[in-house]
This record gives structure tokens, sequence and C-alpha cells, in this order.
């Protein structure tokens, strides 16, 4: 499903006109009919009427509504994970059933609004390449040193 789209219906239906949306969305009125269209003809219903005053939702409209907007929700918790700064810190533990895991659980009770992402990779080699891959955080990790 074309998202673009799927923020447009969006911007209609908040906007209550073609025009005002597509003044919202910084596109021509003529891309924001063309993606409602291109919206309608996939979902294979009309989402809206269109009227002199504007447009209004259609039933189909209406019913589909709560979900474009749960989608762009869902988009942009998914843009945030992935942005450097804004994802939740990821921490690999060798177990969580062993000291470092207990750590971070008291850590995260301690910090209940910093967001934790606990991972437990392979062996120490992988760690080592997230860690430097910059896919990781930081390892906790027991390191033996061979002979």
């Amino acid at each position: 499903m074309d998202l673009d789209a799927v923020r447009t219906f969006v911007a209609i239906t908040d906007a209550g006109t073609f025009h005002e949306a597509s003044d919202s969305l910084s596109i021509s009125q003529q891309a924001v009919s063309k993606r409602v269209a291109a919206l309608e003809k996939s979902l294979g219903v009309r989402l809206f009427t269109r009227t002199a005053r504007g447009a209004r939702l259609t039933v189909d409209g209406q019913a589909f509504l709560p979900h474009a907007r749960a989608l762009l929700r869902a988009e942009a918790r998914a843009v945030a994970s992935v942005r450097p700064g804004s994802r939740a810190l990821r921490v690999d533990v060798i177990s969580r059933r062993l000291a470092p895991g207990g750590l971070l659980s008291d850590f995260h009770r301690a910090h209940p609004d910093a967001e934790l992402d606990a991972v437990t990779l392979r062996d120490a080699d992988a760690a080592i390449a997230a860690v430097q891959a910059g896919t990781v955080d930081a390892a906790f990790r027991a390191v033996t040193v061979p002979a």
C-alpha cells in the first residue's frame, strides 16, 4: 500500500478539501487527486464524495480512516526505531538469566522511560562485529584469553 496515498487521504480528511490538503502536503491538487484515485482503485472502493464545499468521507472512507491513521503511526514508529538517537538502546547479553541480564532488568526498572532492546547474539565474535557495525550499542560478555 502506498503510504503517500494514505497520508494524502488523511490530509484531505483533516483539511476537508483537496485544495487545502494539497497546500498542507506541498504538492499540486492534481497530485492529490491522482493519489486518491490510485488508492481508491487499489482498495476497490470510493473513499470520498466530492461536493462543492469539499470532500466528504463515504461509508468505506469512514471505515478506512482509523486504519489509515494507524498505518501512519506505525510508519512513524518504524522510522524512529532506526533513526540514530531515537531508537532503543540495543545491548547484547550472553544470557538473560545471568548477571548482565539481571543488570539490564534492574536498569530498566530504575529507568522505565528508557527504551531498551536486549539481544542475545550467538558468540563473542558476533557481538564484537555488531558493536563495530553499530547494530548493537554495547555487549556484556565473558571473554577468555587464549593460552
